[in-house]
């Protein structure tokens, strides 16, 4: 089984905006992301309400309206492999096909499965255009009428296979034109339909909470628990069982011991009055310790490790597996989590960057709240090309990551304006960890594969350019089927097909207004640019991107602004521009100088842009 979408209304913090709206899910791992009480967890709440069908109560309704505003939850599963092949079993009564190609039909149309639940009407299940309830299916979701016409499901399947080339569901409503009260029909099923997939579900959908027990046992038979209260009755079992089960124990021992090279984990055996204990070894001392004389993320990682390694063909919610776990033994987890994802489909809920694998771009689920609902984003599959993904692993490393857990995000060109740009906005009462904002070094020629992922993500953002991206000639783009020269940021728009047909007229219209100049003011050699006459305009036709370009460089506008000095003195201190970009604020800010005008504005604007919802 594998989850492919999942539709929430007024479930928690999902209100009505999010009707229709389908969360995606992918093979392999799905990443969850957000910054903290957006509604994340509430994504693998509402699996695990589906999952184990529990009541609904006010807390579980958003705004907690449970009388007045309707709650419902849709989730779309597809049946693969020995899932498939067992439900197509009970619903055609175990029979023999005709030939190969009728199961495989049969296969296509029985393989998606839509679970429903609604808090103004009863728990169903869709297959296809069949509404299910318990032994029998209609083709709307009216139940309740007080005249049925029934039909076995066996005869529909026998029209199903005497006609070649026909759909299921069409024999389905063929059999109900047939019949003069055809609104009324009901299939019968031999099998309780609704309840062999409730379980199914129940089986395969696994979610781990985000407040786990230590890893404990009461000499159970057991080969799951997921709060961690039985752990030890699991692993105990593994190791006593069949040859698969024992070599399960085994690799679980052997990636324990991955992650903590100085540790070695051990089940003690069980007798009838004693339930197992898990034991950790310190190795290069030989001392034995409870696991529960350990830290919290090693306890975390055996029962993590005990269900990602034991058991195949499932589905994982993991909330926040890194909660205990220090960088290294994250990306540890991450390699794991990779793996195991191989054979099973796993959903993590997670703050930490280091888990976001920029490989997965397409896989990655944002969650947002906007006006007191929870949002969420993702990109299409597609949206990126081949080059453009590999480019976003090249760039995205572990701190551009961040931007993934913001409210907005400000990219910036250069290492100087990492370092100074959060102290200048702090000193102006902006705090960019106050406001959401995460500031990420993007380049001032390159910037499109950033800009390309906040729009396809929706990310309020702000691109801070110097003013050589704006105005040097050194790119060319196609218009009016010729290539004209023009600048960085101008390319770089075009290159991911943003720049409007009146930016591209006005490109063409300037070309005859380029200048040759100095490079630099002291340097040697000569360079094409716009003239100095248009910086304004095309200034402000950047604006409308949601680029800021500098009068200068970042130096050249603080030094502008008389702080040449200790841009020298910074230079002096450290071959690190992010060093220099913090002594250099930071100076200004203790010399309580004035903070250029148009590094303030970028600072404003992006701090705005987190509270507009």
């Amino acid at each position: 089984m594998r989850l492919l979408s999942l539709e929430l209304k007024n479930f928690r913090s999902y209100g009505e905006k999010n009707a229709g709206k389908k969360i995606i899910f992918r093979n392999g791992i799905n990443l969850i992301v957000g910054e903290n009480n957006v509604g994340k967890s509430n994504l693998l709440r509402a699996l695990e309400f589906l999952e184990k069908k529990t009541t609904l109560d006010s807390t579980d309704c958003y705004s907690g309206d449970t009388e007045e505003k309707e709650v419902s939850l849709e989730l779309n599963v597809k049946l693969t492999g020995r899932d498939l092949q067992e439900f197509i079993e009970v619903v055609t009564e175990r029979r023999t096909y005709a030939n190969s190609r009728q199961l495989e039909k049969l296969t296509n149309s029985f393989g998606e499965v839509h679970f429903l639940f609604s808090s103004k009407g009863n728990h169903q299940i869709r297959i296809g255009s069949l509404f299910i309830l318990k032994n029998h299916a209609k083709l709307t979701t009216d139940f309740a009428t007080s005249k049925q016409y029934d039909i076995p499901w066996k005869q529909v399947l026998e029209s199903y296979f005497s006609v070649p080339d026909s759909s299921i569901f069409t024999v389905v409503r063929n059999e109900a034109e047939n019949n003069s009260k055809s609104e009324d029909i009901r299939i019968v099923f031999q099998e309780n339909i609704m309840e062999y997939l409730s379980n199914l579900l129940n089986q395969k959908l696994k979610i781990f909470s985000e407040v786990r027990q230590r890893p404990s046992g009461r000499n159970e038979k057991v080969l799951e628990s997921y709060d961690g209260g039985l752990v030890a009755d699991v692993l105990a079992n593994l190791k006593m069982g069949n040859r698969q089960q024992r070599r399960s124990f085994e690799l679980i021992k052997s990636e324990f011991n991955k992650l903590f090279p100085n540790l070695q984990m051990e089940v003690t055996k069980a007798t009838p009055e004693t339930p197992p204990r898990i034991v950790i070894e310190k190795i290069p001392i030989e001392y034995e310790v409870s696991v529960d004389r350990v830290g919290a993320g090693i306890g975390e990682m055996i029962i993590l490790l005990t269900h990602l390694i034991a058991t195949r063909e499932m589905i994982f919610g993991l909330d926040m597996p890194e909660l205990h776990f220090h960088p290294h033994a994250q990306r540890l987890l991450l390699e794991i989590l990779r793996e195991r994802s191989q054979d099973n489909q796993i959903l993590v809920v997670t703050h930490s960057p280091i888990l976001l694998d920029p490989k997965e771009i397409e896989k990655i689920i944002v969650i947002r709240e906007q006006k007191g609902q929870t949002t969420f984003t993702q990109l299409d599959e597609g949206y990126l090309s081949t080059e453009e993904k590999t480019r976003v692993e090249r760039h995205l490393n572990t701190y551009n990551r961040e931007f993934f857990f913001s409210r907005a995000t400000l990219a910036v060109e250069g290492p100087t304006e990492l370092g100074a740009m959060p102290i200048f906005a702090k000193a102006l009462g902006k705090n960019f960890d106050t406001f959401g904002v995460s500031i990420i070094e993007a380049g001032g020629k390159h910037f499109d594969i950033f800009l390309k992922l906040f729009r396809g993500l929706k990310f309020p953002f702000l691109i801070m350019s110097d003013k050589d991206a704006l105005m040097n000639i050194e790119e060319s783009i196609e218009i009016n089927k010729r290539k004209v020269r023009t600048s960085p940021v101008f390319y770089n728009l075009a290159k991911i097909g943003l720049l409007r047909r009146k930016h591209r007229m006005l490109i063409h219209k300037i070309e005859d207004q380029v200048v040759t100049i100095k490079k630099g003011s002291h340097g040697k050699g000569k360079k094409e640019a716009y003239d100095a006459k248009l910086f304004s305009e095309l200034r402000d036709s950047a604006k409308e991107y949601g680029i800021v370009v500098l009068s200068s460089n970042f130096e050249g506008v603080l030094e502008n602004s008389g702080y040449g000095k200790l841009i020298r003195d910074a230079e002096a201190l450290s071959w690190s521009k992010v060093t220099r970009g913090r002594f250099v604020a930071q100076e200004i800010v203790e010399q309580k100088g004035e903070i250029p005008e148009e590094i303030a504005n970028a600072i404003n604007i992006i701090t705005t842009k987190t509270t507009q919802g």
